[in-house]
């Protein structure tokens, strides 16, 4: 995929992040909420620095993880639930080059 088809994701500003021996819990300060993240999602929220796109992310959970293959299809789900949440932007462009 070229660089202009390729979608960014970054995790948005003003998130408290707490680790917690199964995940994360983060407190969302401007909806005064909190969200429970299992291990799984956190280390997809992690890899959300700007820098990294759905391919880039599924490398990084099949290295992690010892995989056979890059779960695209499970990190593409998490990033969409994670979106939804608020908890992740879209970047048009990695964030490390604008």
């Amino acid at each position: 995929m070229t660089q202009q088809g390729r979608r960014f994701y970054k995790a948005r500003d003003g998130l408290d992040r707490n680790e917690v021996h199964d995940g994360y819990v983060i407190y969302d300060n401007v909806k005064a909420q909190v969200i429970f993240l299992n291990p799984t999602a956190a280390a997809v929220f992690e890899l959300c620095d700007g820098g990294a796109d759905l391919d880039d992310i599924a490398e990084a959970m099949r290295d992690a993880f010892d995989l056979p293959q890059p779960p695209l299809a499970d990190v593409a789900a998490c990033l969409k639930s994670l979106q939804e949440q608020g908890l992740v932007d879209i970047c048009p462009q990695s964030s490390s080059e604008a």
